[in-house]
């Protein structure tokens, strides 16, 4: 797939205003950070195990962000198995992404060639910056695991000695059946790094209100791709229980 639009839409200007104004809300609204980390879930819901929670066991961040679909599981999980740049975006804000030269645009369209992820496979959120995947469950589940020396920026081996000034990370994306024509995709992030004023600032309050306002995108995106899908596919209309 080639990346090399130039320019922004009119529709993608209008698109990254509003993630900007979600930021700056979020950065107003500190003290809703502990439901913001729930999005679209309970407190119990939150909690509960996922897949790859032991690789990171006690991150010092995380969130779990959530949103219920109305199509099966099958129909979500194409958009999941090509996420990444290079490949079918991650369905944000493509304006603010690519200020920052991230060069990530969004597919509408399955794209068959990367239908298929393995667990050799990495996925890129820059030019060059590519990430292993540590679960592939096709179907169900992807997550990434980023295990980077901050002081050389080089990858570092997990399960040996952490380096002085270290990020360890995973980033899960799983899709859950909730009916024949109901599913749930959540979007679990946790990380641990090197407890320093800098990194505690940078992977906490900085962070925070950005990585919310992108993520959450995410997951309407994500929903309405895969709604979207199972409608052309099946000609199925959810109507809502009065």
């Amino acid at each position: 797939m080639k990346q090399n639009r130039k320019g922004f839409s009119f529709k993608q200007i209008l698109q990254g205003l509003e993630g900007v104004a979600i930021i700056i809300a979020c950065y107003l609204t500190f003290f809703l950070k502990p439901l913001r980390e729930r999005w679209g879930l309970s407190k119990e819901e939150a909690t509960r195990p996922l897949p790859g929670d032991e690789v990171v066991p006690s991150p010092k961040s995380k969130f779990t962000h959530a949103i219920k679909i109305n199509a099966p599981a099958k129909y979500v999980w194409p958009w999941v198995a090509q996420i990444g740049q290079g490949r079918g975006g991650f369905y944000t804000y493509e304006a603010l992404e690519n200020l920052i030269g991230l060069q990530i645009y969004n597919s509408d369209v399955v794209l068959p060639e990367f239908q298929n992820p393995s667990i050799d496979d990495t996925i890129a959120f820059a030019p060059g910056d590519r990430t292993p995947l540590v679960i592939c469950e096709h179907g169900r589940a992807m997550a990434i695991e980023n295990s980077l020396d901050m002081d050389n920026n080089q990858m570092f081996y997990p399960k040996g000695p952490y380096p002085k000034n270290y990020l360890h990370l995973t980033w899960l994306w799983f899709i859950e059946e909730l009916d024949e024509n109901h599913s749930r995709f959540i979007s679990r992030n946790r990380v641990d790094y090197a407890p320093n004023f800098k990194n505690k600032l940078m992977f906490g309050p900085f962070s925070e209100p950005i990585v919310f306002a992108m993520d959450r995108k995410m997951c309407l995106g994500i929903k309405k791709r895969a709604e979207k899908l199972f409608r052309s596919e099946t000609g199925y209309i959810h109507r809502r229980m009065s």
